[in-house]
């Protein structure tokens, strides 16, 4: 399953459902587009320690790999497709 997650609006803050929503409806996006509530991916950007977009592929909740900005054949690979 495929996750997108919105770390900002564009006043700086969490989006709301709705913006989320437009977000997903602006762009085609058919997968789960989330808010980062706790902010820990924006914590993670601000260190320093990732650029953004950047793309993680979990296996039942552990990284199995890290591959920054991705496409779509990227993600596909990823995957084993």
């Amino acid at each position: 399953m495929f996750l997108e997650i919105m770390i900002e609006n564009n006043d700086s803050v969490t989006p709301s459902v709705d913006e989320l929503g437009e977000w997903a409806d602006t762009y085609g996006l058919t997968m789960p587009v989330l808010a980062d509530q706790d902010e820990a991916v924006m914590y993670t950007y601000a260190s320093g320690s990732i650029g953004l977009p950047y793309t993680v592929l979990l296996d039942r909740g552990v990284v199995v790999e890290s591959v920054g900005s991705a496409s779509v054949g990227d993600m596909d690979g990823l995957l084993g497709g």
